[in-house]
């Protein structure tokens, strides 16, 4: 009996320690799947799963204070209100969701591609003919037979790196063609479609452009341009205006968050109300705007970075007219108001850097905002700018360069100019340069006036790219000697002499201080 009693113990034990097991085993499961491993991303409820709709969405209609104002002939009407500060702290703190349905929570701090210029002409906005051959060899170095290739290299970058937005500072089509915004603003729905968020705004060549033009044949022909910033706004709405958590009811500008506590202020200063501008202006309405949005943001701790198309001081000696804005000393004295310490712009075709500064001390010792003007993406070596804050807050600045060779490649193309873009596309730059050059009449041989136009067209590049020109290495050339003997006080050797004053140094990296 004592036998029986103590194999039954025995069994009973076996059975609790396996009851236990299997215990311990389903905890387990449920705190790892509920736990520590849970996703925000993965906080929806079987109802909302099954509709599709984010939370909040309530069957599709926007919620109150939610509601988006249609936009107006100049510009868009206000949403969310310049002085709404509690939609705009709301803004700020919700997570960041990117096109495509993708919800992300940024890891860290943010980063962003910028690329201005990128005079896109769809290929259906032209025959390859003679009129579109006379316009590339009049135009200023842009191979635009490869744009669609050149386009799709910055797009595929974007998608490779993934930053937090891709900044486009206008420019972005050839000139202001409707069909070229169209087809533009489909390729970046593909890159949004892929989960990176893309933001815009129009430069100069974009809206009511009396250039906007087709080329078939031998003929250049007008072509249906944007008539308005209402134009503008319903085709590229999605590329950060409706996200924007504050819009200037007087322009296309607007604030976009990046994060809690990183914000865009991107900045429209173009002119057409009579016609089209080359310059820029900020209007009286914009720069109360801007003082309102540089307010919340300082009191809500967070960094804002301007972005504009046109220049904010003036940056070159080559270009003098009309790159810097007209009333640039106040959109400067007020950003310095708030010292901000950078300004990103496009428009001058040509990569510089400079500090802004005053009173006496060094360049170090002395606070003045930087301007980064990025080189134009449309002429090669197709280069972007790429900035990062790091943990301590502080920005970094480099220029990359977008892979048309490897993008090209991967389409299947068959080019050989295409598949060794890398080399092939600077040259593609210089041959049109100088092909302009020759067509002065130069009174030298031809082997001497070679050796002049390639001192040039080589100038030309590297000033576009923002890379530094050892003078003594240019003036000791036997092409520079020519131009000094055949046309000492004509254009061409001015402009030499301007570039290399330009770029003694490097304009292609800057870190914050």
């Amino acid at each position: 009996m004592n036998n029986n009693l103590s194999r039954l113990k025995a069994a009973l034990a076996y059975i609790l320690v396996i009851l236990l097991l299997l215990g311990g085993i389903f905890l387990a499961v449920r705190f790892i799947r509920f736990g520590v491993n849970l996703k925000p991303w993965e906080e929806t409820s079987a109802a909302e799963e099954t509709s599709g709709e984010l939370p909040g969405e309530a069957g599709g209609e926007e919620t109150e204070g939610e509601q988006k104002r249609e936009p107006e002939e100049n510009g868009e009407k206000e949403k969310n209100g310049a002085g709404s500060r509690e939609k705009q702290e709301e803004t700020a703190a919700e997570t960041t969701e990117k096109s495509g349905g993708e919800t992300e929570v940024c890891a860290g701090p943010p980063d962003v591609m910028l690329a201005p210029d990128l005079h896109y002409p769809s290929p259906s906005s032209h025959d390859d003919g003679p009129a579109f051959w006379n316009m590339v060899e009049k135009d200023d170095g842009k191979p635009s037979q490869y744009s669609g290739e050149m386009t799709d290299a910055l797009l595929a970058e974007a998608e490779r790196v993934r930053p937090s937005a891709l900044i486009l500072t206008g420019d972005l089509t050839h000139n202001g063609e409707k069909l070229n915004h169209l087809e533009l603003a489909e390729k970046l729905k593909g890159l949004q479609e892929k989960g990176v968020t893309v933001l815009v705004i129009p430069g100069n060549h974009d809206i009511k452009n009396p250039m906007a033009a087709v080329y078939f044949g031998g003929e250049r022909e007008r072509a249906e341009q944007l008539e308005s910033g209402e134009d503008f706004y319903e085709i590229y709405r999605e590329f950060g205006y409706d996200e924007a958590m504050a819009r200037d009811s007087a322009s296309l500008s607007y604030v976009y968050a990046l994060d809690d506590t990183h914000r865009v202020m991107m900045l429209d200063y173009r002119q057409y109300e009579d016609k089209n501008h080359v310059g820029g202006r900020i209007r009286e309405e914009t720069l109360q705007w801007m003082e309102e949005q540089l307010e919340l943001a300082r009191e809500a701790g967070a960094s804002v970075l301007p972005v504009a198309h046109h220049n904010l001081l003036s940056e070159s000696r080559l270009y003098t007219t009309e790159c810097t804005l007209e009333n640039g000393r106040e959109v400067t004295s007020l950003l310095e108001q708030y010292e901000i310490p950078l300004y990103i712009s496009g428009h001058l075709h040509a990569q510089r850097i400079k500090k802004h500064k005053e009173g006496p001390g060094t360049e170090e010792d002395v606070y003045g905002i930087t301007e980064i003007v990025l080189g134009p993406y449309s002429i090669p070596p197709c280069e972007y700018g790429y900035l990062s804050w790091d943990e301590e807050d502080r920005m970094t600045f480099e220029t990359r360069t977008a892979d048309v060779a490897g993008t090209a490649a991967a389409a299947g193309s068959e080019d050989e100019t295409l598949l060794q873009f890398d080399r092939e596309g600077e040259e593609l730059v210089r041959q049109v340069i100088r092909r302009q050059l020759r067509q002065t009449v130069l009174p030298v041989s031809e082997e001497m006036e070679e050796l002049m136009v390639n001192l040039y067209a080589n100038l030309y590049v590297d000033y576009c790219a923002g890379r530094p020109i050892d003078r003594k290495s240019v003036t000791s050339t036997r092409g520079y000697g020519l131009w000094m003997r055949v046309a000492p006080d004509g254009r061409y050797l001015k402009e030499m002499e301007e570039m290399m004053r330009d770029t003694e140094t490097s304009h292609r990296e800057w870190a914050q201080k």
